[in-house]
């Protein structure tokens, strides 16, 4: 996958498009208020797999991909249900008729239109994509009318393009096909991204995915912006260089952001001052996710093991909390006593050059509308010694494909098969192909350009994957309370709670539902 930051910004604009309309443009205002998701595990993560396919390698896939190459389908149209929180919302899949350049680049519509056509020619499947408004984003609307869809037998949707909280739902309810058990889909292919896979395959099974036929899930990815002016005037080194070396860490950042003339005032009053931070709860899960903390890990055999209780868990959780509550840091949810959208108010004073750092996720760079030049970084390590950056696809913004059960094998495979061959014409290698269109649409883009902003996007998505803990929300059905909420907790004590102390008080529930979702995937197996 070519990573220049034209690309990324590109994905991320598109991203926008799908996300904003979701939630009025302010879906980072959205995130605050949801319980995202976090990582965990010493050691347990999975190492990343690098996506990189070399030249004969991508000449080989071109001459004979391993996609469906059949006729028997012909005449048949693919129907996809997307679920988002807005009335209505842009299309990934379709093109888009009465747009603007600023909601989408013509030149991304026409590559999914283009994109289509191609899938027409080659399999004669026509491609629509219905829509539909869950205003709650996940647990409710979503799952109801997917639950309806299955009592009705309906089965007049083919793939759907949901939630990843509700695909951790759908999945647990037995509900959605897994994929690794079609024929006519090869997920391995490299237009489905690996890492995430990877990292939500449970004993083999993968229930849903993602890859280049989409962009949602692109701008869901958390960074670090920074405003290069404000790092200059400060005399401090470019961040840029401590994350190529290795050393962009929390305490770095600590450092950093109270380099920044601050006061230490209330944030309802400090937000319109001058301050190091912004962030919000996310950052919370992003960084315990960064510092490689799995709240589920896999064993030997694939199943899932709670891996929270570590000592890289209480350290990161410590340091976090260290950083957030500072006098430097502005969280967006001590805001929403003034705004439904505290998050914009923290982009306006980015933009205005009063605060160092906003974190959140990348598609706000096709937002920012700035005069200085700002540049990205991935979520913060825990310490220099660790290998990785890894970096968190947000569960509550992101968006994930599955199938659901009630399809016939038939019907199934015909789903497998449009996807693969979806995601192949879609694929950033294939000549004039979405992923390419966006790279060639935003390589004109300047509120990035700089070179090395290239390797930082090597290191934001060379890991890039799934908290399972969070999808599946573990804790939530035996105590009520998830371990993100646990670690929510932990920060709002400020201090006076100790992170095993509250561990120990959830932890049988936690056990218990890591205990119920194994038995859950042997019998799937059986």
């Amino acid at each position: 996958m070519k990573k220049l930051i034209a690309l990324i910004l590109c994905l991320a604009l598109a991203a926008l498009a799908f996300a904003s309309c979701g939630n009025n443009g302010a879906d980072e205002s959205a995130e605050a208020s949801s319980p995202a998701q976090s990582g965990e595990g010493d050691g347990s993560q999975s190492e990343p797999a690098s996506e990189e396919v070399s030249i004969d390698e991508v000449q080989q896939i071109l001459d004979n991909p391993d996609i469906y190459k059949g006729s028997e389908y012909a005449g048949r149209t693919f129907r996809i249900l997307t679920f988002n929180t807005s009335a209505s919302a842009l299309s990934e899949f379709v093109y888009n008729e009465d747009t603007t350049e600023e909601a989408m680049p013509e030149t991304v519509n026409l590559a999914i239109k283009t994109r289509n056509d191609k899938v027409y020619d080659a399999i004669g499947v026509t491609i629509e994509d219905e829509y539909y408004q869950a205003s709650d984003r996940y647990g409710g609307i979503s799952i109801r009318k997917v639950n309806q869809i299955i009592s009705d037998a309906d089965d007049s949707y083919n793939m759907l393009s949901i939630c990843l909280y509700d695909c951790g739902t759908l999945a647990l309810n037995g509900v959605l096909w897994d994929l690794n058990a079609l024929d006519n889909i090869n997920t391995e292919n490299p237009w489905w991204e690996q890492y995430f896979n990877e990292s939500v395959t449970i004993a083999d099974q993968l229930f849903f995915t993602t890859g280049d036929m989409g962009t949602n899930m692109k701008g869901s990815t958390p960074v670090v912006f920074y405003n290069t002016k404000l790092i200059q005037d400060l005399g401090l080194e470019d961040p840029i260089n401590l994350a190529n070396s290795g050393e962009w860490t929390i305490d770095k950042a600590l450092e950093y952001s109270r380099a920044m003339p601050h006061e230490d005032h209330a944030a309802t009053v400090k937000y319109k001052e001058t301050f190091g931070w912004s962030g919000q709860y996310d950052d919370v899960y992003a960084m315990m996710y960064g510092s490689g903390t799995r709240i589920l890990s896999r064993d030997g055999e694939g199943y899932l093991t709670l891996t929270i209780n570590t000592e890289t868990a209480v350290n990161t959780i410590n340091k976090i909390i260290t950083l957030m509550t500072d006098s430097s840091y502005v969280s967006g949810n001590d805001l929403f006593g003034i705004s439904n959208t505290p998050m914009e108010l923290l982009v306006d004073a980015f933009e205005e050059n009063r605060c160092l750092f906003y974190s959140g996720s990348i598609y706000i760079a096709a937002r920012l509308d700035m005069d200085a030049v700002f540049g990205i970084l991935p979520v913060p390590k825990v310490s220099a010694d660790q290998e990785h950056y890894y970096s968190l696809v947000n569960t509550w913004t992101s968006n994930a494909y599955c199938i659901a059960a009630n399809l016939s094998k038939a019907d199934a495979e015909f789903t497998a098969a449009v996807m693969d061959v979806m995601g192949y014409y879609s694929w950033i290698k294939y000549p004039d192909s979405l992923a390419y269109n966006y790279y060639e649409k935003m390589i004109k883009n300047q509120k990035l350009a700089r070179e090395d902003s290239e390797a930082m996007l090597d290191l934001i998505f060379e890991a890039r994957g799934c908290e399972l803990g969070s999808i599946f929300q573990v804790g939530k059905r035996t105590a009520g309370v998830t371990a993100n909420e646990m670690f929510i907790q932990l920060l709002n004590s400020k201090g006076a709670q100790q992170f095993t102390s509250l561990y120990d008080k959830y932890k049988n529930s936690f056990e218990t539902d890591t205990e119920d979702l194994n038995e859950f995937f042997k019998v799937n197996l059986e």
